[in-house]
């Protein structure tokens, strides 16, 4: 078993991206702190094509994205052949926005992006999830996202597991890693800190969450994709990817 591999979700620096120009001065800055690899998500008017140009020229590799739902519905070809052009196997949606958050909601979104998840698997990609607090939620005993794993394809349907989002729910996130282990794809790390007697995201290992218990659960079930995420930041954006960075390479559990 190989060491973890940590990526950048750009979702974090989506104010330095609205142009391509933006776009490749970011991906350098990213490159700068010693990443390796991003997920593309809140970009502005960036084409594939300058995806593809900008992190091949800067000798970076995307691994996942958060597409529009409703183009990955209605022009699942194009998504995928764009994914193809930039070299990436994972297309992702950030969340359930457009159903109820209900027992029928979360069957409802399941059935409604079963096509496009047959032709993601088809062209030999895989559809991921993002996961919030909601889905957390319990209906008649089962949480939401019992509901989309029930309803849905193993081998196509997976999850960006963001362990914050777990935490703030009530989940034990490295419990969860290790119960759902064949559905997950890729984390998204955040940490948890109380300030003001209020929950909020701060960079990694500067909180309150286990990370040492969930490398460790990731790394024996052989999850070895774990991105940084802030989707808000009290300090400059870059410099807190830069810590969040830094503290997990410093544990030497990555590659």
């Amino acid at each position: 078993m190989g060491k973890l591999k940590l990526g950048a979700q750009l979702y974090t620096v989506r104010e330095y991206m609205k142009t391509e120009k933006d776009f490749a001065e970011t991906i350098k800055k990213i490159v700068g702190i010693g990443y390796k690899y991003v997920q593309v998500s809140g970009i502005g008017d960036v084409s594939p094509q300058a995806i593809k140009t900008v992190t091949q020229d800067n000798g970076i590799k995307v691994i996942l994205t958060h597409t529009s739902p409703a183009r990955i519905k209605n022009e699942t070809q194009k998504v995928i052949e764009e994914h193809s052009m930039f070299g990436c196997d994972a297309i992702g949606v950030g969340g359930l926005f457009d159903a109820p958050h209900t027992e029928d909601g979360f069957k409802k979104f399941a059935d409604d992006f079963g096509k496009a998840v047959e032709l993601i698997k088809e062209s030999g990609k895989v559809f991921l999830y993002h996961n919030h607090r909601y889905e957390f939620e319990r209906y008649n005993g089962k949480t939401g996202i019992d509901i989309l794993l029930e309803n849905t394809d193993k081998e196509a349907f997976k999850l960006t597991f963001d362990t914050y989002w777990a935490q703030a729910g009530g989940i034990d996130p490295a419990d969860f890693i290790k119960e759902n282990s064949d559905r997950i794809f890729v984390t998204h790390l955040k940490d948890m800190a109380v300030i003001g007697d209020k929950p909020v995201m701060t960079e990694i290992m500067t909180g309150n969450m286990n990370f040492k218990r969930i490398l460790k659960v990731s790394e024996k079930v052989d999850i070895i994709w774990h991105f940084v995420e802030q989707d808000e930041t009290r300090i400059d954006c870059f410099e807190s990817m830069k810590i969040s960075h830094d503290n997990l390479m410093s544990t030497g559990m990555f590659e």
